[in-house]
């Protein structure tokens, strides 16, 4: 069930340059956000992702979405659906009480985590990368509106 985990010095190397251009990483993630915010505010069949709250601000390390109970279909259609059109998805997280490397040692049996379970089946994350620029997340924006018009 172990790996081992630790970096070559090569990786660290990369991770240590990388970390001086944290700040501009998370000011381009934020942009890219707020615009998808703002082109995918009002479709009813899904919930955005939490901008900020009292304790944390969303620096969107990626976007997810979840469709709401009015959405045709579940994130695996979409997946399919927004591959279609040349556009890339990733699930969401597989709940742990699913994983099968936990049932095989005999934990969670016989529990359910119905949220983690919606989610799961119900969130998807779209394109997010750095090298994202405008027009192609306006062209994400617009596969995924299509889907629900």
């Amino acid at each position: 069930m172990g790996w081992n985990l630790r970096m070559s010095n090569l990786q660290a190397a990369v991770g240590v340059a990388q970390l001086e251009r944290l700040d501009e990483f998370v000011s381009k993630k934020k942009i890219m956000g707020k615009q998808y915010t703002e082109l995918l505010h009002n479709i009813k069949e899904i919930q955005l992702p939490v901008a900020k709250t009292d304790y944390a601000e969303n620096i969107y390390w990626v976007y997810g979405l979840i469709l709401n109970k009015e959405a045709p279909f579940d994130a695996a259609e979409v997946a399919k659906r927004l591959s279609a059109k040349g556009i890339g998805t990733r699930p969401f997280f597989y709940p742990m009480h699913k994983q099968p490397v936990f049932n095989k040692m005999g934990l969670f049996k016989d529990e359910h985590y119905p949220v983690a379970e919606n989610l799961a089946e119900r969130g998807f994350y779209i394109p997010s990368g750095l090298a994202l620029n405008n027009e192609q997340i306006e062209n994400v924006a617009k596969a995924v509106r299509s889907l629900f018009q």
